[in-house]
């Protein structure tokens, strides 16, 4: 059972109640309406009703014969309902004891309490959480966005700007979203304290629009980053811009290999696991994600088990730990026992503490996919897409992971969107690109998706070369390739069969990657 949900109706109507008289609900009274009925219809016991034709006909008045396929009136607002929902709960609702979304893919309401909330009143990096330990996660603060256009431009644009942003680096669960309220009145309001702070502003041209972000460190006062982008306001979609512009800003700041997590990581590298905050433990997975050496691995596994016995109720703790064991079994990096029961064990726990994570959701469809349970795995890594279908932070896992669970072209597709969009995109993920050609025979193809290898301490770099390069008859290439990877696993020739199969569940794809190993001069048992 989930140990979060709200199942109380009082609790749920009282919070309801919170939410619609709320000023910083910016919502319409028809997407009001929508949210007090299905959460109505939800506490009656009718969630099974809630589907779009009631949505339709009972909310938005549609006739009887309302059809979806040509008037998509409900999935418009439920998607405008979400975003304000979103909004609230990062501004006035972000200290809500209860928080209500609409899940993507659906109508019916979840509730659930909400954990760590923030607090505008004191620096995140010093205030106590419930348990009266001082909550280190780092904190990024928002200022309103500037509008710096000759004229003054309609202010819309820098407001919107601002709040996909906000939104955005709120999915990223390590980091403590902040917002300067907006003061109309031009007063001064005291700003909360934050490690990390986001200035922002908009430039209008007589076609175009300038957007520029900057991020700072308040700690050493210094400007970390700072970009412009533009937008030509005759051919492009300002809405589609200002939110495609904030999940680039988002993963540029926030994701794993992101600013804020290599700035932090240089102030706890030395420091003993046991004496580390749960924060420094991600960031010792987050330097084992970038190194990918067998000692950053073991590192990272001794911060990680000391968190889960610090704080064993941070489902980050135990969705990394899950990963970590799956990267072990298929890798065999270290002589340490890493069951996959235990894997399963852990990433379950990481779904079951916060079943709004991506990651948590992912590492389990990871950890399925290696237990063969490919049908269980692809239902858990298309849960973590619906979650957010178009945020960049797991886009390009979830692909790697979808592929080989049998949806190969949708895998294929996020992978290729990643690549494109996120400067940050894992490098492993070119693996999934090569094995594609090679289930499809396109051998040249296979090779050159090869050159943007960049994973020198896994086997999988030199596997796959030698492979695709025995398939086009450069076996004198071919050879070196296969050196290699016997350097990083020399007992390949004997497991070599076993750690494809993996990953690969394909018996033919399997068969393909070994008989061009053969041809290069490696024979697998």
């Amino acid at each position: 059972m989930d140990s979060n949900r709200v199942t109380d109706p009082k609790t749920i109507e009282e919070q309801l109640h919170r939410i619609l008289s709320s000023a910083g609900f910016e919502a319409t009274a028809r997407q009001k309406k929508f949210l007090r009925f299905v959460t109505q219809m939800f506490l009656e016991g009718r969630a099974g009703e809630i589907k779009g034709y009631t949505v339709a006909t009972d909310v938005f008045g549609r006739q009887t014969d309302f059809d979806p396929g040509t008037d998509p009136v409900v999935s418009v607002e439920a998607r405008r309902l979400r975003r304000a929902l979103e909004h609230y709960y990062l501004t006035a609702g972000r200290r809500d004891r209860v928080r209500i979304t609409i899940p993507t893919g659906s109508y019916v309401p979840s509730f659930h309490f909400q954990t760590g909330a923030d607090s505008s009143r004191s620096s995140p990096q010093t205030e106590p959480n419930n348990n009266g330990r001082i909550d280190h996660w780092p904190s990024v603060l928002i200022r309103p966005f500037q509008n710096l256009s000759e004229g003054r431009g309609p202010d819309y644009a820098a407001e919107g700007c601002m709040t996909e942003l906000a939104i955005e680096l709120s999915r990223y669960q390590d980091i403590r979203v902040l917002m300067k309220p907006l003061d109309p009145a031009g007063q001064s309001i005291k700003e909360p304290r934050a490690r990390f702070s986001i200035d922002g502003s908009v430039r209008y041209g007589s076609h175009n629009l300038n957007v520029a972000v900057q991020l700072f460190d308040q700690k050493t006062h210094r400007q970390v980053w700072g970009d412009v982008y533009e937008c030509d306001l005759k051919t492009n979609d300002l809405m589609v811009f200002q939110r495609e512009t904030a999940q680039i800003t988002a993963a540029t700041i926030a994701q794993a290999q992101g600013l804020i997590s290599q700035t932090l990581s240089l102030e706890s590298q030395n420091k003993p696991a046991a004496e580390m905050d749960t924060y420094e433990a991600l960031l010792k997975f987050y330097k084992h994600e970038a190194t990918f050496t067998n000692e950053s691995l073991t590192d990272a596994l001794a911060a990680l088990e000391e968190a889960a016995v610090r704080e064993p109720e941070c489902p980050q703790v135990w969705s990394f730990l899950g990963e970590l064991y799956c990267e072990n079994i298929t890798l065999e990096s270290i002589e340490r026992q890493t069951p996959i029961e235990e894997a399963i064990k852990f990433a379950e726990k990481g779904v079951r503490l916060n079943p709004s994570n991506q990651r948590a959701r992912v590492v389990l469809a990871m950890a399925r996919l290696l237990n063969n349970q490919l049908t269980e795995g692809l239902v858990e890594a298309r849960n973590a897409l619906a979650l957010n279908p178009n945020s960049l932070i797991f886009m390009d896992v979830i692909g790697h992971v979808m592929a080989p669970l049998g949806d190969w072209d949708q895998g294929k597709g996020l992978i290729k969107k990643a690549i494109k969009l996120n400067p940050y995109h894992k490098p492993y993920v070119y693996h999934t690109l090569c094995a594609d050609w090679l289930r499809k025979k396109e051998y040249e193809r296979a090779y050159l998706e090869t050159l943007n290898f960049r994973f020198p301490y896994a086997f999988w770099d030199p596997l796959l070369q030698s492979s695709t390069l025995g398939h086009l008859g450069r076996t004198e290439e071919g050879s070196r390739y296969v050196e290699a990877l016997l350097t990083i696993k020399p007992d390949f020739p004997d497991r070599g069969r076993t750690l494809i199969k993996h990953w690969i569940k394909s018996d033919e794809l399997a068969e393909c990657m070994i008989d061009g190993l053969k041809k290069s001069g490696l024979e697998i048992k």
